[in-house]
């Protein structure tokens, strides 16, 4: 009976710890984690005046969000210096969070970001991207972060490709690996990505909208990355713009048509 007793009770406290674990759930990125290094090492920027005075270090900045994971409010609570702050806080407001849930429900949430600032790390990256800053060079671009969809801009965002390839289709047809684990399994399917092109042309906060196993969503995540963009134009402005990509996986033998791009109007 007092063995049957103290079951009761350890079963009672793990079931209360699962729902305390559970009662609330921090903002997170629309983008999977994973993607986020990636989205930091594709977009930061350090200040050239920063680089000269040495100045680097960890920025932390705590946000507070929305029932729609809006952000509402954010604060510099580590501080690197002014010009470094101020890049940092850029760059984090090109994220897209889902909102913070308390048992379930969306709720108003907060959280902290993170972005290290290292002046070596960063030469080493822009020589590996290929490039320091990331805006275009004469383009206006709008001030406001809001991402437009298809159907509200004047000019789609344009695949900046190797002329060699005449459409986004061929590029990605010639860039595309079927991953050797979904060939062992025979497997066929669509990946189904959106992200935003940026004012300045470079893809950000992918998102997986429709899953393949076997390395084929990261396969089509990669390809994604590969891509540069002439970015949306409203009102003679570069502006974010919502974008959608399909990739269809075949098996070897059955490649034509390897590759399906769709482009779709939703926004975000």
């Amino acid at each position: 009976m007092y063995l049957i007793k103290n079951i009761i009770v350890l079963a009672l406290i793990l079931l209360l710890q699962n729902v305390y674990g559970q009662e609330y759930e921090p903002p997170s990125t629309r983008m999977p984690g994973n993607l986020v290094d990636d989205f930091i090492r594709m977009h930061i920027e350090y200040p050239e005046e920063a680089i000269r005075n040495g100045e680097q270090g960890v920025v932390i900045i705590a946000y507070e969000t929305d029932k729609e994971g809006k952000i509402t409010h954010t604060e510099i609570i580590k501080s690197v210096s002014p010009s470094v702050d101020s890049a940092a806080l850029r760059l984090f407001r090109l994220i897209l969070w889902k909102p913070a849930r308390k048992m379930g429900k969306p709720v108003d949430g907060h959280g902290e970001f993170r972005i290290k600032y290292n002046i070596k790390r960063y030469r080493s990256l822009v020589k590996k991207r290929g490039y320091d800053k990331t805006a275009l060079p004469g383009l206006s671009v709008r001030p406001s972060l809001k991402i437009c969809s298809l159907k509200e801009v004047d000019k789609a965002p344009v695949a900046r490709i190797d002329p060699k390839y005449k459409s986004v289709q061929d590029f990605i047809t010639a860039n595309l690996v079927m991953p050797e684990a979904a060939v062992k399994l025979h497997l066929m399917g669509v990946v189904k990505l959106r992200f935003v092109v940026e004012a300045d042309g470079l893809p950000s906060n992918i998102m997986i909208i429709e899953p393949l196993a076997a390395g084929c969503t990261e396969e089509a995540i990669r390809v994604v990355q590969m891509i540069r963009w002439n970015p949306a134009m409203k009102d003679n402005q570069a502006v974010r713009c919502c974008y959608n990509l399909s990739f269809k996986f075949v098996p070897p033998g059955e490649m034509k048509n390897k590759q399906i791009i769709n482009q779709a109007n939703s926004g975000i």
